[in-house]
């Protein structure tokens, strides 16, 4: 054996001690030791939580409520005139020396005893009465709310969230004149012009979605349009769904900016493809600017008797139009009675031509999509969706008017109509 294998030999028995240990603790260190993680448990929000507090409904893009301590009521908050609506139904005036106490930040502290006489309410500043606050029972801090847009801003950070089904515990106030974004069921009525029968939640109030174009026919009947008019569209008008709903969400047919089209094919294009656009177009050229042309829609329903009823812009897209099933049946009776409401709903299809911006010509093809509701043979039929909607229909038929509101699908919407028009005993029980 040579000297260099004898010096390698000692050389690892000297090593080997050393190498050992390591390879050990390199091998303990690929051990996983389980460990078990004790999740802390949240509590469930009950009604009681929700009393005095800004409450968010996250199931429904976080609308904001106000629940009121005292009445246990709810209050749909999503606009400047509804936080003065609580200012003015809700809110309390304390002493001038009281105000002043209350924490208006972290860095001072509402005494023990004001916390108990407002916490939760809606405070009105003693001094200047037209600003409004809000005093939070979670850090007793009292918030300004004059603006809805930063107090949205605020009640994300210090407010608490709620399914839908937590929400219906607690009753909607029947103040206010709005719909109730968590309510779960359909609405329903017949209307033969003098009585209503078969009605289910028929003076519940709801959004209206696209049969609210039926009130704009009206409206714009009444303007005694020249119907061989050709008007040139804006880019504002083609743009105008998109101000309400997602771009491409909403029922349109093919017109363009610099479209040159007759005011009968808009008509037809609202009546039976439920365009949106045509809406609007029809009501910028009805001789009326659009706030003028809204407040003749509210006018007219007024006309009718309706307290329920509310209208904010011609086409439907906004949830905020609303009625009952009872109030908009005696709107559908009138405009239905109307041949040429009536007629441009009957369609189940039709094709225009428009002068383009470079002058040549195109068809527009106008579809009707209410398959369903034409299958009844109505005299005339008008259907609308949005979320906070859901499924409406209205038609008439033999004089009648059948009014289905908030339906989840075609089916249910559709069997509804079908019980009633049978005189099924058992529709009203839907």
């Amino acid at each position: 054996m040579t000297k260099k294998k004898i010096f390698s030999i000692i050389l690892l028995l000297v090593l080997l001690p050393v190498i050992l240990p390591v390879s050990v603790s390199a091998a303990t260190t690929k051990k996983v030791v389980a460990k078990t993680v004790v999740k802390k448990k949240v509590p469930v929000p009950t009604t009681k939580d929700l009393l005095g507090r800004l409450v968010l409904q996250y199931q429904s893009e976080n609308k904001l409520w106000y629940i009121d301590p005292t009445t246990k009521l709810r209050y749909y908050l999503h606009n400047d005139a509804d936080l003065q609506f609580l200012a003015d139904n809700l809110g309390v005036k304390p002493t001038v020396k009281d105000f002043a106490k209350l924490a208006q930040n972290k860095k001072t502290k509402t005494t023990a005893a004001l916390i108990k006489k407002y916490s939760g309410r809606i405070i009105i500043n003693p001094s200047h009465t037209s600003t409004p606050y809000y005093f939070n029972p979670a850090d007793n801090i009292i918030y300004m709310m004059d603006d809805f847009a930063d107090f949205y801003k605020t009640a994300q950070v210090i407010g608490l969230g709620a399914t839908d089904a937590l929400l219906r515990q607690l009753p909607m106030n029947s103040r206010q004149l709005t719909y109730d974004p968590v309510y779960y069921g359909t609405a329903q009525v017949q209307y033969d012009g003098q009585s209503y029968s078969y009605g289910k939640e028929s003076q519940r109030i709801l959004s209206l979605a696209s049969v609210s174009k039926v009130m704009t026919a009206l409206v714009f009947f009444d303007t005694n349009p020249d119907w061989e008019k050709v008007v040139e569209i804006t880019p504002a008008e083609i743009h105008y769904p998109c101000t309400l709903q997602a771009c491409g969400s909403t029922s349109e047919v093919n017109l363009k900016a610099g479209d040159k089209v007759k005011i009968k094919d808009l008509w037809a294009a609202m009546l039976t493809a439920s365009s949106n656009q045509s809406a609007k177009i029809l009501a910028d050229n009805s001789g009326l600017t659009p706030v003028e042309f809204v407040q003749k829609m509210n006018d007219k329903a007024k006309s009718l008797g309706l307290v329920k009823t509310r209208f904010v812009e011609m086409s439907g897209l906004s949830a905020d139009n609303i009625s009952t099933a009872e109030e908009f049946a005696k709107v559908v009776k009138l405009a239905f009675s109307n041949e040429t409401i009536a007629a441009g709903t009957r369609y189940t299809s039709y094709i225009f031509t428009v002068e383009q911006a470079d002058g040549t010509p195109r068809d527009v093809n106008v579809v009707n999509r209410n398959y369903s509701l034409l299958a009844f043979n109505p005299i005339a039929s008008k259907s609308g969706y949005l979320v906070e909607a859901q499924r409406n229909a209205v038609i008439m038929k033999e004089g009648k008017v059948i009014i289905v509101f908030h339906a989840y699908s075609l089916d249910q919407r559709n069997n509804i109509v079908k019980k009633i028009l049978d005189g099924n005993e058992l529709a009203s029980a839907q």
